[in-house]
């Protein structure tokens, strides 16, 4: 590979030469995220795609024949020509749709009629950060946080079934680390549905934050092969490129619906009537769309004529993007004097448990026990990150008495070990009066 261009006010992702080829041409600027050079063909005499032009100072593109970019009205992460404005927002995947759907209904699983919302009033300083807390405020809310684990800490069981339908992509030998990671956790909440008998005929799976749809591809392998009667629901707000989805063979029994789970109504997709029982799904599902997905399978249970909903899945994750608006446990952090104010700090305490130490490699290995000095409050960094990790189960704990009361088992699995990642806790709900309403 030649030598970097180091173009005029680069960005943070590196511009690279790339090695000729006799195939299209492709641009030259390297995504440090991806590790990779961007993949896009580019124009007749150009060197880079649209969207990395290089640009000067002032903000105008290096090339004169090039017009001026910018952020899209639509989605600000991808860029637009400010000449072709027009016609891109008439194609662009952010667009709305052209006439609104029935399903959707806007702000629907935002609140719940037993959320209490008269503590909204709380004040809350905006951009608060731990460091501008005083130390004793911090500390007494670190005592509560660690008196409330104790009396409701949960028997959290160490499960990491996996499913046969995986065995043999988990056996191929030139998958990457990365890919196998994903692989195995696919694998292994496939495993906690048949283990938990959701994988039943007459059932449709909602996989809600869907993305490319990998977890949705196995179970529609399953439905294919092992039950009858049953179908493949995948939800998410973004539009994918290679969607794994597209490759199911059988394409009756699989649906894709691009919706915000917070304006889902789930009773209102046609693709639910022919099933009598609804099961949903989620992989690391981050923040508040775990607890909207929980309030639509709760409000879908209410609904009358609608298919039962027999419980849900979700692989917990990215506890710091909760928000006091959507959370499903209000009432429950309520009930042990915790205000919104309190869970506000939570949020900021959760990424103890996940951040790691901040600082590198080399000088990790130097110090001896990896402790590090204690903080302002006297705490170590194992002592932040167990404090994190009870931040964390403690909004767990939330959502589990949310469901509770709404007639649902709920519990909280490993489904596979902190090595795979460090988000492996999944939580598994099933509707206790299951047994009667089925036959």
């Amino acid at each position: 590979m030649a030598d970097p261009i180091e173009p005029e006010n680069e960005p943070e992702c590196k511009r690279m030469k790339h090695a000729t080829s006799d195939g299209p041409v492709r641009c030259k600027f390297f995504v440090q995220r991806k590790k990779r050079l961007c993949k896009m063909t580019v124009g007749a005499g150009k060197e880079y795609c649209g969207e990395h032009e290089p640009t000067t100072a002032t903000g105008s593109s290096t090339s004169s024949s090039e017009p001026d970019r910018m952020p899209c009205p639509l989605d600000p992460k991808h860029t637009v020509s400010a000449a072709k404005l027009e016609k891109h927002l008439k194609i662009c995947n952010a667009r709305p749709p052209a006439e609104q759907l029935p399903y959707i209904v806007p702000g629907i699983n935002c609140t719940s009629d037993d959320d209490g919302e008269g503590g909204t009033g709380d004040r809350v300083a905006v951009g608060e950060k731990l460091s501008d807390i005083p130390v004793e405020q911090l500390t007494a809310l670190i005592a509560k946080i660690n008196l409330i684990y104790q009396t409701a800490e949960p028997l959290i069981k160490e499960q990491s079934p996996r499913h046969a339908i995986l065995a043999g992509e988990l056996a191929v030998e030139h998958y990457g680390p990365q890919t196998l990671k994903h692989l195995i956790q696919s694998s292994a909440l496939l495993g906690l549905l048949e283990q938990h008998a959701f994988l039943r005929d007459e059932t449709a799976f909602v996989e809600f934050g869907a993305g490319k749809g990998q977890v949705s591809y196995w179970l529609a392998r399953i439905v294919e092969t092992q039950l009858r009667h049953s179908r493949v629901l995948l939800v998410d707000r973004a539009s994918h490129r290679h969607k794994k989805d597209n490759k199911i063979e059988t394409r009756d029994i699989v649906q894709r619906v691009r919706a915000d789970i917070a304006d889902l109504e789930l009773v209102r997709v046609d693709l639910l009537g022919a099933c009598r029982r609804v099961v949903g799904i989620g992989k690391h599902l981050c923040g508040s769309a775990t607890d909207l997905a929980l309030r639509c399978l709760v409000r879908s249970q209410r609904a009358d004529g609608a298919a039962r909903v027999q419980g849900c899945l979700f692989a917990l994750c990215c506890h710091h993007r909760c928000e006091w608006r959507t959370f499903a446990g209000k009432q429950f952090l309520r009930d042990h004097g915790l205000d919104r104010a309190d869970f506000e700090r939570i949020l900021r305490m959760v990424s103890w448990a996940v951040c790691g130490t901040g600082r590198s490699r080399e000088r990790t290995q130097d110090e001896d026990d990896g402790s590090g000095k204690p903080d302002r409050c006297g705490l170590t960094r194992p002592e932040r990150e167990a404090i994190g990790r009870r931040c964390k189960r403690l909004l767990d704990i939330a959502r589990l008495s949310y469901m509770e009361r709404h007639g649902y088992e709920a519990h909280l699995k490993y489904y596979v070990p902190s090595d795979i990642t460090l988000e492996n806790v999944a939580l598994v709900c099933t509707d206790r009066s299951g047994s009667r309403k089925d036959e």
